[in-house]
């Protein structure tokens, strides 16, 4: 087996992290998982605010989860990191890193050498000449992955990689075949969505939406004038099932205001997009992260959406070792597509 490699996805509310085996191999193996509450104001999602404060908790949670590798990919993934279709011209993947800076740099809100650059290649662009190709264009902020990299570091440990946290979901999910056709993925993180739209597997849009789960509970507890503890545990337990109940009425009220947002964002999405695939449908949405198995919540995606919905687990096709604590990994199984796939993407 190959080296070990740690995922690390930082969200407002905690860091979850997957420690894999052999991760360029046939068979990568998940050795270790460990999650760490954090500290509120102290991180949103992808992204350090306090250094100290979050090294401290990496620190605990490596002591806690007693990781054998301190070699790190780290998730980048928010409504400060930018991601849109574009077209380039035809050229050698170095060359093309050297070139990516001039051939975009009209297209960004904020300076070229304040950012850091990547393009995902889709494919070639018909009937271009000279010849082109499409692809996703990533630019994340320099300043911020920077601090958040100082601060892994300030834990002894290195990072090896950073990555966009939908490209390691997908790599996750795709781990024992991609899916055939157009599919949507929902990935309801703490703060943030990620609405993914692939095709036979490749991903052709990427959306990032600055609503999650913790807005959910946030709208509850203001409600129901309770704290913050039991909003979750209503979230979780009774979801929006029950709003004819008058117990339940104003905390599914306040979670339909929330989730109106969501729905309505992956309704324009799947029309932006099928208004320019015309010869394409969308034929499943599959849902990641804790929110989506609040009661209600995937019936009322399909039920608006008017699209199959589902929840999938990350786990299916990577190999789980022995010794790793069962009730951990279920606890926090649909919070690992990220990290697993943070890990996958690095030997």
């Amino acid at each position: 087996m190959g080296k070990r490699v740690v995922g690390l996805d930082i969200s407002s509310r905690c860091i979850v992290a997957v420690e894999v085996e052999g991760s360029a191999g046939k068979q990568p193996t998940l050795t270790n998982v460990h999650r760490v509450e954090l500290p509120e104001g102290v991180a949103r999602d992808s992204e350090v605010i306090d250094i100290t404060e979050v090294s401290l908790a990496i620190t605990k949670l490596w002591k806690d989860a007693g990781f054998q590798s301190k070699r790190v990919v780290l998730g980048v993934g928010n409504q400060r990191v930018l991601v849109r279709h574009h077209q380039v011209p035809v050229m050698p993947e170095a060359q093309l890193r050297q070139a990516l800076p001039y051939l975009v740099a009209d297209l960004l809100p904020v300076p070229i050498d304040e950012t850091i650059l990547d393009f995902y290649p889709i494919g070639p662009v018909p009937d271009s000449a000279p010849q082109e190709m499409s692809g996703l264009l990533v630019a994340a902020l320099k300043e911020s992955v920077e601090t958040d990299v100082a601060t892994i570091a300030q834990s002894g440990l290195n990072v090896v990689g950073v990555d966009l946290t939908p490209f390691a979901m997908l790599r996750t999910m795709h781990l024992g075949g991609s899916p055939a056709g157009t599919h949507m993925y929902v990935k309801i993180g703490a703060r943030t969505t990620h609405l993914v739209i692939t095709r036979d597997g490749v991903p052709q849009f990427i959306r990032t939406l600055p609503i999650g789960g913790e807005h959910i509970i946030d709208a509850i507890a203001e409600a129901t004038n309770v704290g913050r503890g039991e909003a979750e545990e209503v979230k979780h337990r009774v979801g929006i099932e029950n709003g004819a109940n008058p117990l339940y009425r104003a905390a599914s009220e306040a979670q339909l205001e929330v989730l109106r947002g969501i729905l309505g964002s992956i309704r324009s999405t799947i029309g932006f997009y099928l208004g320019n695939h015309e010869d394409e449908e969308i034929q499943s949405i599959l849902m990641l992260g804790l929110t989506a198995r609040a009661p209600g919540y995937v019936q009322a995606v399909a039920e608006h959406v008017g699209v199959a919905a589902t929840v999938v687990s990350p786990l299916t096709a990577i190999r789980i070792a022995n010794g790793v604590d069962e009730s951990k990994l279920r606890q926090a199984e649909l919070e690992l597509a990220a990290p697993i796939g943070l890990a996958l993407g690095r030997s």
